[in-house]
C-alpha cells in the first residue's frame, strides 16, 4: 500500500502537548521538609509519560524508554549512539537477516553489527536526536548522510529505506481512507432483502475486491419474512452480521501481502482476524456515526439476540459484545487511530499456522503501520504524552482477542444447541448466518 491517492486530501495534524495537571494537595498543603519529596516521586512515577515500554523494537530485549524516538534497551542505544559518532562502516558476511525472527536477541553473545544497526534505522532511531557532536568527518558524513535520506525518502546503498515522516504518514492515511470510505457501503448497507451469499471463505478471498454487495456473484434468493408484529421485514434479511464480515475479507484484498501470501496463508489469517477486524468498524460506527453508548447495527437496531428473548447466556452475549465499544468511548477513539489500529489487527504475523515466509510480508506490512500510529500519536500528543496514547490504543488488543474468544465460544454453544433440536440438515443451514461467518467462526 505504498502508491499515493490524490483524491483523497492529506490530513493535517495538529500538535498539542498539554502540561501535566498538578495534585490540588501539593497547592494546598504547606512545604514540608520530608513528605512533599515522597508525593513528587509517587505523582512523577504514575504519570503517562514516565511508563517504560516492554520491549526494544531491535533486538526484542526489554526496553528501558525510548530512545532517538524508538522503544530500546540501553545496548541498542550506546551502540547506535556509538556508531554514528564514530561513523564506522559494518558489512554482513551473512545474508543481512541476523536479527530476522520473533525470538529475543543475546546481546552478551558477538551479534551482527551491520544487521544491529540496519535495525535500528528501519525502526526510526533518529541521528539528529544525538546530541553528542560526531568524532570524526566519517561520522559527522553518516549522520547528515541518514537524516538527508530520512527526510528525502531515498535509499542507502544496502537497501534500507527512508521517508519523509509527515508525507509517508499522509500517504498512507491518503490510502486507507479511501479504502474505507469505498468499503462503507458493504458493511453499512447489509445485504440485499432477500438474498444470500452462498460462497465459501476461500472463493470470495479468490474473486476481485467488491465495494457493493449487489457485486456478488450467485447471490440465491428467498422470500422476505415479514415481521407479525411490526409488519415491516425482519431484521435478519439484511444480514448486517455477514456484511460486516465481509467487509472485512474485501478490506484484506487491498494490501500489499494479499498478493504475496497463497490462498490457504490468506484463509488462516481471515479466520483468526476478520472477526477482530468487523468489531472495530461495528464499534466505530455505533460510536462516531450513530452516536449511541450501545452497540447498533448501521440501521440502527439494537445489536445482538431480540430483545425478547431473555436468560442469562442472551445478557452475557449482550454483555461482551459491548467491550469494544466501551474501549472506544473510553479512549475517544478519532477516526485516524482507528483506520491504523484496523490495518494492524488484519497484519497479524503471530498466528501459529501461517507459514514463516508469509508471516514476514505480514510483519512488514505492520510495522509501517504500528510506526505510523506512533508518529500520530507524537503528533496530537506531544513528546511526552504520545508514547503513553500509543501504548492505550494497543491495550485495544486485549479486548479485541478477549471478545472474540467469547463471541465464538458461544456461536459454537449455539451450534451445538441447535444441532440438538434440528435434525434435518435444511433446518440448520437456515440457521447459518452465512458459510463463511460458518468459517470464521469456527
Amino acid at each position: 500500500m505504498s502508491s499515493k491517492d490524490s483524491d483523497s486530501p492529506p490530513e493535517t495534524f495538529e500538535v498539542c502537548i498539554s502540561s501535566p495537571e498538578i495534585h490540588k494537595k501539593e497547592i494546598m498543603t504547606p512545604p514540608q521538609k520530608s513528605k512533599p519529596k515522597r508525593n513528587r516521586r509517587k505523582i512523577y512515577k504514575i504519570l503517562p509519560q514516565n511508563q517504560c515500554p516492554s520491549v526494544c523494537q531491535i533486538c526484542r530485549n526489554p526496553a528501558i524508554g525510548y530512545h532517538y524516538e524508538v522503544p530500546s534497551c540501553n545496548g541498542c542505544k550506546t551502540f547506535f549512539r556509538r556508531t554514528i559518532i564514530t561513523g564506522r562502516k559494518f558489512k554482513c558476511f551473512k545474508v543481512s537477516n541476523c536479527l530476522d525472527g520473533n525470538d529475543v536477541i543475546d546481546t552478551s553473545k558477538r551479534v551482527c553489527r551491520a544487521c544491529r544497526f540496519e535495525k535500528c534505522v528501519q525502526a526510526g532511531m533518529n541521528p539528529m536526536a544525538i546530541q553528542a557532536e560526531a568524532k570524526t568527518d566519517e561520522g559527522e558524513e553518516l549522520k547528515k548522510l541518514i537524516a538527508k535520506k530520512f527526510e528525502n525518502g531515498e535509499k542507502l546503498n544496502d537497501g534500507t529505506v527512508f521517508f519523509n515522516v509527515h508525507d509517508r504518514l499522509n500517504q498512507i492515511l491518503g490510502k486507507l481512507i479511501k479504502i474505507e470510505t469505498k468499503l462503507e457501503k458493504v458493511h453499512d448497507n447489509g445485504m440485499p432483502m432477500g438474498f444470500l451469499d452462498q460462497r465459501d471463505l476461500s472463493t470470495a478471498l479468490s474473486s476481485k475486491v467488491i465495494y457493493n454487495n449487489m457485486e456478488i456473484p450467485s447471490m440465491s434468493y428467498t422470500p422476505v419474512k415479514i415481521s407479525k408484529n411490526t409488519g415491516l421485514p425482519k431484521r435478519r434479511s439484511r444480514n448486517f452480521v455477514h456484511s460486516s464480515c465481509l467487509a472485512s475479507i474485501e478490506y484484506s484484498k487491498t494490501f500489499d501481502f494479499s498478493s504475496a501470501i497463497d490462498i490457504s496463508s490468506k484463509i488462516i489469517l481471515l479466520k483468526n482476524t476478520a472477526l477482530s477486524c468487523a468489531n472495530l468498524t461495528n464499534a466505530y460506527t455505533t460510536f462516531r456515526k450513530l452516536k449511541s453508548d450501545t452497540l447498533l447495527y448501521p440501521d440502527g437496531s439494537i445489536y445482538g439476540p431480540p430483545r425478547r428473548k431473555n436468560g442469562p447466556l442472551i445478557e452475557k452475549q449482550r454483555s461482551f459484545l459491548q467491550n469494544t465499544l466501551i474501549s472506544f468511548m473510553t479512549n475517544n477513539v478519532d477516526k485516524t487511530e482507528y483506520i491504523l489500529l484496523k490495518a494492524i489487527v488484519l497484519c497479524n504475523p503471530a498466528i501459529i499456522d501461517l507459514p514463516y515466509a508469509d508471516s514476514k510480508h505480514i510483519q512488514r506490512e505492520r510495522e509501517v503501520y504500528a510506526q505510523c500510529l506512533f508518529r500520530y500519536c507524537l503528533l496530537q500528543h506531544g513528546t511526552l504524552h504520545g508514547p503513553a496514547r500509543f501504548s492505550a490504543l494497543l491495550s485495544i488488543f486485549n479486548v479485541l482477542e478477549n471478545q472474540q474468544k467469547e463471541q465464538k465460544d458461544y456461536y459454537l454453544y449455539i451450534k451445538l444447541i441447535h444441532s440438538q433440536k434440528h435434525k434435518d440438515p435444511e433446518v440448520l443451514k437456515k440457521k447459518c448466518i452465512s458459510v463463511i461467518y460458518d468459517q470464521i467462526m469456527d
